[in-house]
């Protein structure tokens, strides 16, 4: 809602007339985040303007009324004299009930504690709005709870039957879901915060409330331990849309005619206290600010959850800054807790995969209790993203197999077939020991039919000689090889990206010139290897004009390939937090759109943006676009159908 007082909404109590005070006129109402609400007016002979509010009882006013405590705030065209004398004259309006504003706003005439005689007014002011609510209706007033366990399944006992998920609306809107809020990989869950989603069905429109037990901080207001806050709403603090600051209102007043000082508040202590997430166990809406105005249909759930746990890996690879700004740290007990939520919250939105990932999960000291959770609840699939050193401890090793769910896939990054080779990029002494041992530890332990191992490498200056016995090493041992390219952790070529990264011509050219010399299956698949590594298909196009050799048809095109680093904007994967506000703490490299992404006939399959700390490096010249006549002229081998019907789409 902007603040301009002309694009106001018109919000007033009292029918269609709008004159209110002689000559002065009611031009909008809106709340303000701190709980009150103002009464904007305007003076018809001169167009002076005043901003009047009314707060809840008690709170600081030039007049104390039993409907709200009443002062001025913004006037033009006005002495403070006439300011004030007008703000007393609206005051008596109010109290007169000639001004019905607590039929809108109730807990105006509540306050944090509501004595008999404010109920009584609420009883008699806003019956009509009770009488639409379930349970006694407008005969009397909602009964008082003795007791609230604070948890999404608690909450909504403590707010029905007045209010219940998918219920009857309350100032136009329809209660959603009540679940814990989304946080940062590096928070811990509070539970004395939960957010209650609203909706209205009409447009669709989403507007979420917070609400607290015991927690100090500004908010909408307070009922005894329980306050409640308006989420996502900063820019203008009063310019709160009316229906929303009504909304906010309603649930507060619920909430303040339900407590008295006899309410006992109990907070869980940590995650086994917690009964569940979210209530209902599963929302089907998506609340993502790209579901307003859609139909109301149930939002697929994220593929996979993204654990990051940032532990110590013990190297210092030549390509990774991320410990310069992410502290490696072990929270223990605290970090499993908040694991222990992530996953059942996950669970309940109909997650199947859970990534385990970050500086290091292995060296996570409660890691064996993590895979325990993720088994608990029943996800079916794990991917294991780690250096994976400590699964060259053979006891540790057979724990962690022991424990792993139906499917599982674990990625163990080797930068070369030698030590040095190895530790040129790592740059830790006897890192290449381990991890050959956990290779040859993992094979020889993983039942075929239910776990993977793959070798991941990040091909980069260092190690580049190495890139294609890696290669060999893997499909002699018949793994799957994922390799690719660095990416900066800092749109900044001082960041160890810029020492390590090679343009993606010459990891082609190198690769293409060290194939193996026999021909058949092996040069296929190495060619495919190599062409998961190079996102930007033009390059693997150029070398196959060039070579005479299937380096772009051997490449499996299907779908558009991200650039390492930006997969995590993707909605499908859940970041350590709760519903789309996850997405807030995902990391993503800084890009740069390629030039050539509206003439390319590979577009569709090519990422169609280049890290921008590449393009300072190394500039864009060696990218062109690649026209659809030139496909089927070549016709190159190996093409596949796929992308014959990309081109003819695109053409």
């Amino acid at each position: 809602m902007s603040g301009d007082r002309s694009e106001r909404v018109s919000l007033t109590p009292f029918g269609g007339e709008r004159r209110v005070l002689g000559e002065w006129t009611v031009t909008g109402v809106t709340g303000l985040l701190a709980g009150g609400v103002s009464v904007w007016l305007e003076r018809s002979r001169d167009g002076a303007t005043l901003q009047v509010v009314v707060a809840a009882r008690g709170s600081r006013a030039l007049v104390e009324t039993p409907l709200g405590s009443v002062l001025y705030h913004k006037h033009t065209g006005l002495t403070d004299r006439e300011a004030g004398d007008t703000t007393r004259a609206f005051a008596a309006l109010l109290e007169r009930g000639d001004f019905r504003l607590g039929a809108l706003f109730p807990h105006l005439m509540l306050g944090q504690r509501p004595d008999e005689a404010a109920k009584a007014r609420v009883l008699q002011l806003a019956g009509a709005q009770l009488k639409a609510l379930p349970g006694p209706g407008g005969a009397s007033l909602p009964e008082a709870r003795r007791e609230l366990h604070f948890d999404p399944p608690g909450v909504a006992e403590f707010l029905a039957p007045e209010l219940v998920v998918e219920g009857p609306s309350l100032a136009g809107y329809s209660l959603r879901a009540i679940y814990l809020p989304a946080v940062g990989k590096r928070a811990g869950q509070d539970f004395r915060h939960y957010v209650l989603e609203f909706v209205d069905a009409a447009t669709a429109e989403s507007v979420r409330l917070g609400i607290s037990a015991g927690a100090p901080g500004e908010s909408f207001g307070r009922a005894g331990e329980l306050s409640l806050s308006v989420l996502g709403f900063t820019q203008d603090l009063d310019a709160l849309p009316p229906r929303v600051a009504s909304l906010c209102s309603w649930v507060l007043a619920l909430a303040q005619l339900k407590s008295d000082d006899s309410l006992q508040v109990r907070v869980p202590a940590d995650a086994s206290e917690l009964r569940a997430t979210s209530h209902p166990p599963e929302r089907g809406w998506a609340s993502s600010p790209e579901a307003k105005g859609a139909s109301a249909e149930p939002a697929p759930p994220p593929s996979s959850l993204n654990l990051a746990i940032d532990t110590e890996c013990g190297q210092r690879c030549a390509f990774c800054s991320v410990k310069a700004y992410v502290r490696p740290l072990d929270e223990g007990a605290a970090a499993l807790d908040r694991i222990r939520v992530q996953l059942r919250m996950a669970r309940d939105q109909g997650v199947r995969e859970v990534r385990l990932n970050g500086i290091d999960p292995l060296t996570f000291s409660r890691v064996l209790e993590v895979l325990d959770a993720v088994l608990e609840c029943g996800f079916p699939k794990l991917s294991v993203y780690s250096p994976c050193r400590r699964l060259a401890d053979p006891e540790f090793r057979r724990e962690f197999l022991r424990r792993m769910p139906p499917e599982f896939v674990i990625s163990v990054p080797l930068y070369g077939v030698t030590a040095a080779a190895h530790e040129a990029v790592t740059n830790t002494p006897g890192s290449f020991a381990e991890v050959r041992a956990a290779i040859d530890g993992l094979l020889a332990e993983t039942a075929p039919d239910r776990g993977h191992v793959v070798i991941s490498t990040v091909v980069v200056k260092q190690n580049l000689a190495e890139f294609p016995a890696v290669v060999a090493f893997a499909r002699e041992r018949g793994l799957g090889v994922h390799p690719h390219l660095p990416y900066p952790m800092r749109q900044t070529t001082r960041d160890p990206y810029a020492d390590s990264a090679l343009r993606e011509r010459d990891l082609v050219e190198h690769f293409v010139e060290h194939l193996p010399a026999d021909a058949g299956d092996a040069l296929t698949w190495s060619l495919g290897v190599l062409g998961s590594a190079v996102p930007h298909p033009c390059l693997l196009w150029q070398a196959e004009t060039r070579r005479r050799l299937p380096v772009f048809g051997a490449r499996t095109i299907d779908h558009r390939q991200p650039l390492a680093g930006t997969e995590y904007r993707s909605r499908k994967i859940l970041h350590d937090t709760q519903g789309s506000q996850s997405q807030e703490n995902a990391f993503a490299v800084a890009t740069v759109p390629c030039p050539h992404v509206e003439q390319c006939a590979l577009a569709p399959v090519c990422p169609g943006e280049h890290y921008s700390v590449y393009r300072d490096l190394y500039g864009l010249d060696e990218f062109a676009p690649v026209r659809v006549a030139e496909l089927y002229a070549a016709a190159p081998r190996g093409l596949v159908p796929a992308i014959r019907a990309t081109a003819r789409d695109f053409g």
